[in-house]
């Protein structure tokens, strides 16, 4: 039973983990004061931390945040900003609490020009982690999992087809497919990222300005 996921901020390394609004909150919700949850961590790779990790959640202005406990997770297994946690109980396995974690590499974020839907996507080449893609000679497929910045994803991971021209990574094949699925245009923004304790797959998560605004 999932209880919640969340891609980290910086907050939640600062003033503890926050759980987000829309978490299935009915295991925690007899939470007075403060509890102790006894937890297993893990990679999304299926890494296991030796011993479970006493997690302590208390009540905070009326959320729910992890702080005794959480702080030693993220410093044992090097979360940061962007990595992401998913929280949830196996309720066929003595009711035990889980943490599995997803180690993100960013290898970029750029804001969409014309350019980008008429020539295909030129990957920045500054403050861009390209390392990943370094090997590229020619042209080589990324399989790569598409989704919103809400979550929604695509059913079936997308084959991109990156080129070396002039110089410069290039999404071509398969770039312009996701730009139609997803109605992008100039302003939008992509971010694409490699889960390196996740198979290390790709992803490309999009978001919209008009989706953007609507959330706020």
């Amino acid at each position: 039973m999932e209880i919640f996921r969340k891609k980290l901020t910086s907050v939640d390394f600062d003033r503890g983990l926050e759980l987000p609004p829309r978490s299935n909150l009915e295991p925690l919700q007899h939470v007075q004061g403060t509890i102790e949850l006894p937890t297993i961590v893990e990679s999304a790779a299926g890494t296991r931390l030796p011993d479970p990790v006493t997690i302590h959640c208390s009540t905070i202005r009326g959320s729910l945040v992890f702080k005794r406990g959480w702080y030693d997770i993220a410093r044992n297994v090097g979360l940061k900003s962007g990595d992401t946690v998913i929280f949830y109980q196996e309720v066929n396995g003595g009711a035990q609490f889980k943490l599995k974690f997803s180690l993100a590499m960013e290898i970029f974020t750029k804001q969409l020009t014309p350019i980008d839907f008429g020539k295909g996507l030129e990957l920045p080449q500054y403050n861009s982690n390209l390392k990943p893609l370094q090997h590229i000679q020619g042209t080589i497929e990324l399989s790569t999992i598409v989704e919103s910045a809400t979550g929604t994803r695509l059913p079936e991971p997308v084959t991109i087809h990156c080129s070396t021209i002039r110089g410069s990574l290039v999404f071509k094949t398969g770039w312009f497919g996701i730009a139609r699925d997803f109605a992008l245009k100039s302003g939008d923004t992509v971010t694409f990222y490699q889960e390196v304790n996740g198979g290390a797959q790709f992803k490309l998560k999009v978001r919209n300005v008009r989706s953007s605004k609507e959330e706020m």
